[in-house]
């Protein structure tokens, strides 16, 4: 990934705070998944959001993420755990599109949309190839994006500027409190949107103590696309749902993809 992806994640606490509430419906979803296949390849795991809950539910779960500080977080808040969850998690820094552990799972998943921050098709079809060869025969990968609305996008392309920026106010302890101010442009050509966020701390006082900014471009891509790109990396679709409730799909909502090998 590019190094502006790695920066957005190198303070992975401001990451949870922007985005660590996640799709809804989706832990429960991955860990009725992991329950079932009792092993499982995470990709893009961040902070351990999905992973945890995961290894609570019977799973051993294998979880590979680029950046260091978001594991680093993801093991913090794995100390809560139990002994017995703690042992079925390993967590790995790794590239999602070039990996080799050496041994295949009944189940891979990339929960989140982390597929998006694969920016090329090359990049794409790289972390596919990789998928592959650790998948079992019968295996499952399981994959989340967001469909693009096309009725925002419209309306962000026919003005030629920035969305609105949009403000979050967060208390903390001791009086303190966080905002968040985001803003997205979008590059129709390139189908990708950046996202800005300017995270700002404020102490009891009023006074600002801490202002940091973020950037973030997700790739957003089309059904048929999908198809084209699983089919030619040597996978055929299973399942297409629009959430994580077995609902089905609908634009401008979830693509939750089950994929199993051709």
């Amino acid at each position: 990934m590019t190094d502006p992806v790695r920066e957005f994640y190198l303070n992975a606490r401001d990451y949870d705070l922007i985005s660590g509430h996640g799709v809804a419906g989706d832990i429960a979803y991955f860990s009725r998944l992991a329950e079932k296949s009792r092993s499982v390849l995470e990709l893009a795991c961040g902070t351990g959001r999905v992973t945890w809950p995961m290894a609570r539910a019977g799973a051993r779960v294998t979880a590979l993420d680029l950046v260091g500080e978001m594991l680093a977080l993801a093991r913090e808040k794995g100390g809560s755990e139990s002994a017995a969850v703690q042992g079925r998690v390993r967590l790995l820094e790794a590239d999602m599109r070039a990996f080799g552990l050496g041994k295949r799972f009944p189940l891979i998943v990339i929960p989140f949309r982390a597929f998006q921050h694969l920016l090329t098709v090359e990049e794409q079809m790289d972390c596919l190839a990789c998928c592959r060869k650790h998948l079992t025969r019968q295996g499952r990968l399981v994959i989340n994006l967001f469909d693009p609305n096309l009725r925002i996008l419209a309306a962000h392309m026919q003005s030629g500027l920035p969305g609105p920026v949009t403000r979050v106010e967060t208390r903390l302890d001791g009086d303190e409190k966080l905002i968040v101010w985001s803003s997205r442009t979008l590059s129709p050509e390139q189908q990708r949107m950046q996202d800005q966020w300017v995270v700002e701390r404020f102490d009891a006082q009023g006074r600002s103590v801490s202002r940091r900014l973020h950037t973030l471009t997700l790739r957003w891509c089309y059904r048929f696309e999908m198809e084209h790109l699983f089919a030619r990396c040597g996978f055929r679709v299973l399942s297409l749902e629009g959430g994580f409730d077995g609902q089905p799909f609908t634009h401008g909502q979830e693509q939750v993809w089950t994929l199993g090998l051709a």
